[in-house]
């Protein structure tokens, strides 16, 4: 009885691990325009995501990995660029600073080069609101304009103000 439980826990199991596969075969047309793009990008790997296909690389002088997102007939969409904070132009560091001050820490950073559209930074920092420790995601133009932000409360809030 034993031996038939693990059989069927192992079925299940790659079944589930099949079902999660997300690597995409990028047709040679994508990838020969995605490597006119970006000729000195390694480690390449495409998968779908948000029913797009998406080629996750790393480029010399980037720290972090970048993505390639193009739709599924091959028409490129935008790239996102995993960028240190220093590398933000001053004023989008300018108003972030003036609105967040310069202590807030800073959880990640972006940039996002769009087709035929401005290229937008996203700053993903924590904060305190009322008390709750939050995430804000926050994306400005180059120019330091702010387009939108949006709050992340930590689901984990402990109400021990309300235990006492």
């Amino acid at each position: 009885m034993r031996g038939l439980i693990f059989v069927l826990s192992a079925v299940v199991a790659a079944t589930f691990f099949v079902g999660c596969n997300d690597n995409f075969d990028a047709p040679q047309s994508m990838r020969n325009s995605f490597e006119a793009q970006y000729p000195k990008a390694k480690n390449i790997e495409w998968e779908k995501k948000h029913g797009h296909a998406v080629a996750e690389f790393h480029l010399p002088g980037i720290k972090g990995e970048c993505e390639a997102w193009y739709t599924l007939d091959g028409k490129w969409i935008m790239t996102e660029f995993d960028i240190v904070y220093s590398d933000l132009p001053a004023a989008v560091r300018n108003s972030f600073e003036t609105e967040y001050g310069i202590d807030t820490p800073v959880d990640d950073v972006k940039r996002i080069e769009r087709y035929n559209a401005k290229t937008i930074y996203l700053i993903e920092a924590t904060i305190v609101i009322n008390g709750i420790l939050s995430d804000i995601y926050i994306e400005y133009l180059e120019d330091g304009t702010l387009l939108r932000s949006a709050v992340e409360v930590d689901a984990d809030y402990f109400y021990g103000d309300y235990l006492w």
